[in-house]
């Protein structure tokens, strides 16, 4: 296997561990409750449930305003344009 391909397999695995490490200190410090682990974002509605409660304004949150800006699809029909004047 060549170095590059060894570099990246260290660093995944190293991201990996580091994201199990964070969510079982999470668990752990939240008295282990797997409300921890409960997270819906619905932008139908803007309900958005981090750790088992429902955020009040999830505006402020710049991941879920992103999310909300790409889940935004415009279907209206272009406006027509003025027909030109006859002389």
């Amino acid at each position: 296997m060549s170095s590059v391909k060894k570099i990246y397999l260290a660093v995944a695995s190293g991201l990996v561990a580091a994201g199990i490490v964070l969510a079982a200190i999470g668990f752990v410090a939240s008295g282990f409750d797997l409300a921890v682990f409960n997270t819906q974002i619905d932008l139908r509605d803007d309900t958005v449930i981090l750790g088992g409660v429902e955020v009040d304004d999830p505006t402020g949150l710049p991941l879920i305003e992103q999310l909300a800006e790409v889940g935004e699809i415009d279907v209206s029909a272009p406006e027509a344009p003025e027909a030109p004047a006859v002389p």
